[in-house]
């Protein structure tokens, strides 16, 4: 898919969000995370909202979290950018991007 003259593939990514956030607020995270795809010429396509769960071992300390799966269209060149974002944000305990064939 092209979007801006850009190739744009298609992905898949879990974020793990702390259950220091109650749910509303775990949803506007993720909501910050549909932003920053946009903001940087990426495409939601949908996003499965597994709510909260309990860890199958303990992530810094924390036993439970909010799981999102987004998938999207973004411009590959721009894929470290979100890994990065993700790693910033505090309230993100754990992140993947896979890329969908």
């Amino acid at each position: 898919m092209t979007k801006g003259g850009k190739m744009l593939k298609k992905y898949e990514s879990m974020i793990l969000i702390s259950p220091a956030m109650n749910e509303e607020s775990a949803k506007a995270e993720n909501a910050n995370v549909h932003a920053f795809i946009k903001e940087n010429g990426g495409e939601v396509l949908s996003t499965d909202d597994w709510g909260k769960k309990r860890l199958a071992y303990e992530i810094q300390n924390v036993r439970e979290g909010f799981y999102f799966i987004n998938y999207f269209n973004f411009d590959p060149a721009k894929t470290t950018e979100l890994d990065r974002y993700y790693k910033l944000n505090e309230n993100i305990i754990r992140h993947n991007i896979l890329l969908k064939s």
